[in-house]
């Protein structure tokens, strides 16, 4: 079975998240931005804070079947940070909507999975290569 997607949640406060997924969000900000921000202010409400992921970021959960995989976050319309599911281990990147990644089993995993989600657009790059990837695994 494929990793997919799922469960993706809008996250506009810190007052939902685990302490997990606060350390997580403040690892996703600071390697967007270089600024080690905790998640109540990386999340405050000033449209004048660059630093702020307000209406722009959401989390989902990769899922292998059942068994969770990643912890994918994406903010600021074409970046994100994607972590091993419950840890702040970062396994991948997406940077200017396209998909960085040193694994190329992780790479495998995800790129497809970015596809299916409609999270890849078809402009990047590396979209044919996932979406053949994506076909053979649904066969």
């Amino acid at each position: 079975m494929a990793s997919r997607f799922v469960d993706e949640r809008e996250i506009n406060d810190a007052g939902g998240l685990s302490p997990i997924e606060r350390e997580q969000l403040r690892a996703a900000g600071k390697l967007y931005d270089g600024e080690d921000i905790e998640a109540e202010a990386r999340l405050a409400g000033d449209d004048h804070d660059e630093a702020s992921f307000r209406g722009f970021c959401s989390l989902w959960r990769v899922v292998d079947g059942g068994r969770p995989r990643f912890d994918a976050w994406l903010y600021q319309v074409d970046s994100g940070t994607v972590f091993r599911a419950g840890t702040t281990e970062v396994v991948a990147e997406v940077v200017q909507f396209g998909l960085e990644c040193d694994d190329p089993e992780v790479r495998r995993e995800l790129g497809p999975a970015m596809v299916a989600a409609g999270i890849l657009p078809r402009a990047d790059s590396c979209y044919q290569e996932f979406a053949e990837l994506l076909r053979l695994q649904e066969q």
